[in-house]
């Protein structure tokens, strides 16, 4: 008989494997958009674009934190066969996060001039298209967590893939026709839209008829406590993987900042080509708390998966940085190479980050955020005080994330081995 870890293993290894060969497909077309926008806009254009979806990021991370709420307990109740609850949940949080999404959208609307003259934007056409993105950013998420949680890996790979496909479809084209950054945001918008009808088209059969309720409630429904911590994770999440783009943005010139758009461009790919692995390692934790009471094999599983991925993008750029710079974005941007090393460390620190903030949502740890919240405080002291180029700014982001894993490692969830005083092991 197999093992419980030998389970654990085959089980991620299969989801993974489908879940890495289509958001592969996707990075791919992602990142293809973004070379594509960095040479048709200037640096202090791409700088715009860049900012403005990192503001986009931060202001929907609590969609984040709800799709792996939403996740976990679609996967409880689909182990136990209550599809009659998962119908429930699903228009209960759809209504719930819909609302949210109206609020949060509006309220940006009404600052939009704020944050041209923030972000010293040369026109509020960006700005202005970039609200459909951020009500669409919240919306979204619910459906990719009902496939998350009913894992069906191959849907969600699917889906993640046409959102990178409507990107370069609709945003390039755009751009090309001479819209700028706004242009290549509203092409995302559009994106987002005709992904969004397609996961309704795919769930209709967990689709309930109204009269329970359930949409009712999901508008009345106030934050707890656990649903605070997990968005008070997930929003300190994306402030510490995007707040070094806001701070550049603002400290340095828009041509440096430019050139750390790019900087940074570079990072994200070691931060998110393993992302799929803590999409896995959600249903997984949930089977692993119900037959034995323990998650921590789970964890440290995944982050192996992680590293192993995260280096198969960072060494290779590490190494030669001036070809990837060169082959990414062309002539204007060769300052970014000598930036390429910490950051590809940072994006490294930001891709096991991402497995322990959705690792600790799925095991309703309440107390984990305080380590993020920490490195917020330290990104901002440090990016302040050293921001003389855009390579300072990324040596910085990289050693903030050193401290927080290495007091992660010390007080909370240990990748490298078990405690035997928590109960793991």
């Amino acid at each position: 008989m197999q093992s419980a870890d030998q389970t654990t293993a085959r089980r991620m290894g299969a989801g993974v494997s489908w879940l890495v060969v289509l958001t592969l497909a996707a990075s791919v077309v992602n990142y293809a958009s973004n070379l594509v926008f960095s040479r048709v806009l200037d640096p202090a254009g791409f700088g715009e674009l860049t900012a403005l979806l990192s503001l986009a990021v931060i202001l929907a991370i609590p969609a984040a934190a709800a799709q792996t709420v939403i996740a976990e307990r679609v996967a409880f109740y689909a182990a136990e066969g209550r599809l009659d609850i998962v119908r429930y949940l699903i228009r209960h949080a759809a209504a719930h996060v819909g609302l949210i999404a109206a609020v949060v959208g509006t309220t940006y609307v009404l600052l939009i001039p704020v944050v041209v003259s923030v972000f010293d934007l040369r026109a509020p056409g960006p700005a202005i298209a970039l609200a459909p993105v951020v009500f669409l950013s919240f919306v979204l998420p619910v459906a990719l967590a009902v496939l998350q949680g009913m894992d069906r890996f191959i849907a969600l790979g699917s889906m993640l893939l046409a959102i990178s496909v409507s990107r370069i479809g609709f945003g390039v084209p755009w751009v090309l026709a001479g819209g700028g950054a706004g242009g290549a945001i509203a092409g995302q918008a559009l994106g987002l839209i005709v992904v969004l009808c397609a996961a309704v088209i795919l769930l209709r059969s967990l689709r309930q008829a109204g009269g329970r309720g359930a949409a009712r409630s999901g508008f009345r429904r106030k934050f707890d406590i656990g649903t605070a911590s997990a968005s008070a994770a997930f929003v300190a999440f994306g402030v510490i993987s995007n707040l070094d783009i806001l701070l550049a943005k603002l400290y340095l010139s828009p041509h440096d900042a430019g050139i750390y758009a790019a900087i940074s461009t570079v990072g994200k790919i070691v931060t998110f080509l393993p992302a799929t692995v803590a999409v896995v390692m959600v249903p997984n934790a949930v089977r692993a708390q119900r037959s034995s009471g323990t998650t921590s094999r789970v964890l440290r599983l995944a982050a192996m998966l992680v590293g192993a991925i995260a280096a198969i993008a960072a060494v290779p750029a590490a190494l030669a940085a001036d070809l990837v710079v060169s082959l990414m974005f062309g002539n204007g941007y060769e300052s970014a190479a000598s930036g390429v090393l910490p950051i590809v460390c940072a994006g490294a620190g930001l891709a096991l980050l991402n497995l322990l903030v959705v690792y600790s949502v799925a095991i309703r740890d309440r107390r984990w955020f305080v380590v993020l919240l920490l490195g917020v405080g330290l990104q901002i002291v440090g990016i302040s005080a050293f921001h003389g180029s855009p390579t300072e700014v990324a040596v910085v982001q990289a050693c903030v994330l050193g401290i927080v894993l290495l007091v992660n490692e010390r007080w909370f969830h240990s990748l490298l081995m078990s405690r035997v005083r928590n109960g793991r092991g």
